[in-house]
């Protein structure tokens, strides 16, 4: 395996390599922006010497596979734009979460405690938000057609696997484990009552069982339609 940070020459690479690098967050719009006005114009040009023994029929099928794809790029932006996102906790307390975690002392215990508290109901608010308005566009596209089911289907896998997969994050899992410690009675002299952080923590696991049943939906229907 390639160490990670060191180049890689592709020529130097065999089938046993594993390749690893970062995915940019604008990388949907870079590879739209490509397909749409780099490939794009070059394919129009094409003449029928270019295509060589690619008969009309596959031309043709190429042609739709290409635009489809396009399509779904630009329904992907779209859809980025509009996904739930959670806040980030303030980098100042890294350290101190991995103490407490790891059962170190912590200097602004307390202080850490009321800000992770404050955002934890802010993330479960806005997802239970997101939930419920994606329950209300369902019942009012209900006699709708088979391509506005779909369509709806698709946007609400989208968001939803975007939420899943952030509940997972490092970012949501160090905020709900230094609660949960508190919750469960593992910290000293924290200042907050935790009957309140256990009743938080407990909606925070039935909002994550939502989540995973809604999007098991989601790409059950899509699959499906």
């Amino acid at each position: 395996m390639t160490p990670p940070g060191k180049a890689i020459n592709p020529q130097n690479t065999s089938d046993n390599d594993v390749l690893i690098g970062e995915v940019h967050e604008s990388t949907v719009n870079v590879l739209s922006t490509v397909i749409t006005n780099v490939y794009k114009p070059f394919i129009d040009k094409l003449t029928t010497e270019d295509w060589g023994n690619c008969d009309s029929e596959d031309r043709k099928e190429f042609m739709t596979t290409y635009s489809r794809f396009t399509a779904e790029i630009i329904e992907a932006i779209h859809s980025l734009k509009q996904n739930v996102v959670l806040a980030p906790f303030n980098t100042n307390y890294t350290k101190d979460a991995a103490d407490f975690i790891a059962g170190k002392p912590v200097q602004k215990q307390k202080e850490m405690i009321d800000a992770f508290e404050k955002l934890f109901n802010d993330w479960y608010e806005q997802i239970e938000a997101h939930l419920d308005d994606s329950d209300n566009d369902k019942k009012d596209d209900k006699d709708s057609g088979p391509k506005v089911e779909l369509d709806f289907w698709k946007q609400k896998m989208r968001k939803l696997t975007g939420i899943s997969e952030q509940l997972k994050s490092k970012n949501c899992r160090t905020v709900y484990d230094v609660l949960n410690l508190v919750s469960g009675g593992n910290s000293s002299d924290t200042g907050k009552p935790k009957e309140k952080l256990y009743l938080a923590t407990s909606k925070w696991r039935s909002i994550e069982l939502k989540v995973t049943e809604q999007l098991n939906e989601a790409k059950d229907n899509v699959k499906y339609l």
